[in-house]
């Protein structure tokens, strides 16, 4: 019996000499280490893609890319991609997702499902819409119109309902395109000159200090997620969440006023703050808020 082991021993010390052995411990390795960092890797990756894209704009176009910007409370939010232009500012969110992506505009979470399996994920155009916001506050231009784009893999499948009104939700081969749909120019030499020094701040060229600035943003983040978990039932929103959809569902309203030349805004809402604005009737002109159906408030007129 004591022969048998002996033997075993003897061939698991002989196999460990072999060359293949180390070979197959690091592969290994280096599989579970992917495991647990795939999804910075696949993040990276997918930056790593659009920067690529980003830099075939061409010269009048300033790329800024993993940009840590001040959030006005001491800290700092992180931003994928900002670009700058003649024809606009640009705020890039990049999630590097494959399966089939379903959320709409106004919902928390969005969900990702691969082979039966789900996934959810921070709604991104409430997490650009932070972006922007901090953005908007470092240049001191609050009425600064951003475009938010949320830009996914290619081998992601969007499942969405309904089309979105505050954000451009595209693959990255759409990413061009879309910027380059925007040709009227918006900015004076001036301004560009200004925004781009400014932009031109936040570029961090000492690794030390960007890791330093990464390691309190992400731990301020944390702190944000642990404080904002919500103690009331799943239907209830916080504060905050109807805040950030009520501005947002400003920003669509906005969009719709401005390109509808008959309609003229009169006021605010007494209700839901949103604007008055005077509209045509089968009866006749009325004022009404723009946020109808959702709010039915009419302005009544003395005869």
């Amino acid at each position: 019996m004591s022969g048998f082991f002996d033997g075993i021993l003897t061939g698991i010390w002989m196999y460990t000499k072999s060359p293949l052995f180390y070979v197959l411990i690091g592969l290994l390795l280096l599989r579970g280490v992917y495991r647990i960092k795939r999804p910075a890797i696949r993040g990276a990756i997918g930056e790593w893609l659009v920067n690529r894209k980003l830099t075939k704009l061409g010269a009048e176009y300033s790329v800024f890319s993993d940009i840590y910007v001040p959030d006005g409370e001491g800290g700092y939010t992180q931003v994928d991609h900002i670009v700058l232009s003649p024809y606009g500012v640009f705020v890039i969110e990049t999630k590097h997702y494959s399966g089939w992506i379903y959320g709409s505009e106004h919902q928390k979470n969005w969900t990702q499902v691969i082979y039966k399996r789900k996934e959810r994920l921070y709604n991104p155009i409430w997490q650009n819409y932070g972006h922007i916001q901090s953005l908007k506050g470092y240049l001191h231009k609050e009425e600064l119109d951003v475009q938010s784009i949320i830009s996914f893999s290619s081998d992601a499948t969007f499942k969405f309902k309904e089309p979105f009104e505050t954000a451009y939700v595209i693959h990255i081969n759409e990413l061009n395109r879309v910027i380059k749909n925007h040709h009227e120019i918006v900015f004076t030499e001036v301004e560009l000159d200004h925004m781009n020094h400014s932009l031109e701040n936040l570029r961090m060229t000492d690794k030390q200090e960007k890791r330093k600035v990464k390691k309190e943003h992400l731990h301020s983040v944390k702190i944000k997620q642990r404080e904002q978990k919500p103690r009331q039932s799943v239907n209830s929103k916080s504060k905050q969440q109807k805040d950030a959809s009520k501005e947002l569902n400003q920003v669509r309203l906005k969009k719709r006023v401005n390109l509808t030349n008959s309609i003229e805004s009169v006021g605010s809402c007494p209700r839901c703050a949103s604007e008055l604005v005077q509209r045509n009737g089968k009866f006749g002109k009325f004022t009404g808020c723009s946020a109808y159906p959702k709010c039915r408030y009419t302005l009544k007129t003395e005869a």
